[in-house]
């Protein structure tokens, strides 16, 4: 296989793209935990602008927009739309942008408060996300979406990226990776300012793992384009964590030749949680910063489980999976999953398919290739490859902010420290790196903010408090001012009763009990600096 990479004149050719996009401009799955709000964000459902007749929905498909192939738009007063209900009525639009980047803009009528929301996708994104957007809908926002330029294709999803063996698709990869996001931006923003008369009194990106990483792209690379960005369990360092979600199933046929059996993998974070839960002055079951925690699976050898004893290679396996990928003199390649997330997800029987499918369509570009062949060697290899083809492409790993920073906009971040997908210690690599490109913490904090959520997984769900609702913290921050310092969040009952409340807090603090109040009241914590450390 020869590693193929664009061009200079096609990089030339997508520099000059990029640039016309941003003098034109005048962003699995979303997921949003959603439960305890900040103060009345009421501002948020008053109405906005008066929309003109919205007869003029129609009219919208006799737009002239560059690069669109095709544009159709209806209004819809059904109450109903792709398998969405209660919907208000809107002008729903549907265009193409060349090649094949499809877009949805739904902009409701008589609902409409002003502002502008977009929503990300999840995982490969070959899909609009319409959950996503009928909530923003509803909530008076009109809103977009892009299936990024390919359609979803099951089991085989990544294959988008691959022309033909050895042959890279780049203008896929590059639809996928930033350009569909840039066209849908400009493109939905337009269609709101023909509709309404004007453009949206506010802009906004919402997105969770790849739509995490979506909006970061567009902070770092068209930052005028939103006022703020919630960007959720962010898939940034692409090119680094994906091949290394591959790692504890390389360890595992490296040594045991297959898969841990799954009730190890359930004993040994039971086991890790019991030791370390202590450690932040409450026994919940929750880890509030598990980089305190140093459990050695390696003490589980000899105990007995229903799919057989612990051994000495389980160990070898479940704390290589913590640690995270390692090149073959020890040095860390990327980061593990944190002590108390599920192992299953990565290091069960079949590997994660995203995973899989990367490496073989996309960084060996064999349909056919078995990534089983790999031994430790290889597969630091792999990873190097994945780096060197695609960092600049869809690493999204930029820390410098400036740019966002001196457009005004505001990022708000947050990550679940059991996210059993996407490795959360990445996204405090990535923040610390903003820190230190961005003039430390003092000059951050005016424009980013992460929160780091115990116990919850990835994007939502989680044995700790995991609901919360971060847009409107943002919205809070934006157009009033209003910075999150700590934020509450709920652990309840399927009923929907609330049996447990606990801060989320500003990184790099953590919640500490205070020793004394109920445990599972929030006013019974402060937060805290934490000591952890990621590396």
């Amino acid at each position: 296989m020869t590693l193929s990479r664009p061009t200079l004149a096609a990089k030339e050719a997508r520099g000059r793209l990029l640039a016309m996009l941003v003098v034109a401009f005048v962003t699995a799955a979303l997921a949003v935990v959603t439960g305890v709000s900040p103060a009345a964000a009421s501002d948020r459902t008053s109405n906005g602008p008066a929309p003109t007749d919205p007869a003029t929905c129609e009219a919208l498909a006799s737009l002239a927009l560059p690069v669109v192939t095709a544009i159709y738009a209806e209004l819809v007063t059904t109450g109903t739309a792709e398998e969405e209900a209660d919907l208000p009525v809107f002008c729903r639009v549907a265009l193409t942008v060349e090649p094949s980047i499809n877009i949805q803009v739904w902009l409701p009528t008589d609902t409409y408060n002003g502002r502008f929301q977009a929503v990300g996708g999840g995982g490969w994104a070959g899909v609009i996300s319409y959950p996503a957007m009928a909530t923003a809908l509803r909530e008076g926002y009109a809103t977009a979406s892009t299936d990024t330029g390919h359609v979803e294709t099951g089991d085989v999803g990544g294959s988008f990226a691959l022309s033909a063996p050895g042959q890279l698709n780049w203008q896929l990869i590059e639809d996928f990776a930033s350009r569909s996001l840039f066209e849908m931006t400009e493109k939905a923003q337009t269609l709101v300012e023909k509709f309404y008369g004007e453009p949206a009194e506010y802009s906004y990106w919402n997105g969770c793992s790849t739509g995490g990483r979506q909006g970061l792209m567009q902070a770092q690379r068209f930052p005028d384009a939103y006022d703020g960005i919630l960007a959720a369990a962010p898939a940034i360092n692409w090119d680094r964590f994906i091949p290394a979600e591959l790692w504890p199933q390389v360890v595992a046929q490296q040594e045991l030749g297959g898969p841990i059996a799954p009730c190890k993998l359930d004993l040994a974070t039971q086991a890790a949680v019991a030791e370390c839960d202590p450690l932040d002055g409450v026994v919940d079951g929750v880890l509030e910063d598990p980089r305190q925690c140093d459990f050695d699976a390696g003490t589980l050898v000899g105990h007995e489980t229903e799919c057989g004893v612990f051994t000495e290679a389980d160990a070898r396996v479940v704390n290589a999976t913590w640690e995270g990928a390692r090149a073959t003199d020890g040095s860390r390649l990327w980061y593990g999953p944190a002590p108390g997330a599920p192992l299953e997800a990565l290091a069960g029987p079949e590997p994660f398919s995203i995973s899989e499918q990367y490496l073989r369509y996309w960084v060996e570009q064999d349909p056919n290739f078995d990534w089983r062949t790999l031994d430790y060697a290889g597969f630091k290899e792999k990873f190097r490859d994945s780096q060197r083809l695609f960092n600049d492409v869809i690493g999204t790993d930029d820390p410098d902010l400036s740019e966002f920073r001196n457009s005004g906009g505001k990022l708000l971040m947050w990550h679940g420290w059991n996210d059993q997908l996407i490795f959360p210690a990445g996204t405090v690599d990535y923040y610390e790196r903003v820190l230190e490109a961005n003039g430390g913490s003092e000059n951050v904090l005016s424009f980013a903010r992460l929160f780091m959520a115990p116990g919850v997984e990835h994007c939502a769900g989680g044995v700790g408090p995991n609901q919360f609702d971060m847009f409107d913290w943002l919205v809070a921050w934006v157009e009033r001012g209003a910075a999150p310092e700590r934020i509450t969040a709920t652990l309840a009952t399927e009923e929907g009763q609330v049996v447990r409340t606990r801060p989320l807090c500003l990184y790099p603090a953590a919640a500490v009990y205070n020793g004394e109040g109920n445990p599972d009241d929030a006013a019974s914590f402060s937060c805290e600096p934490a000591q952890g450390d990621p590396s």
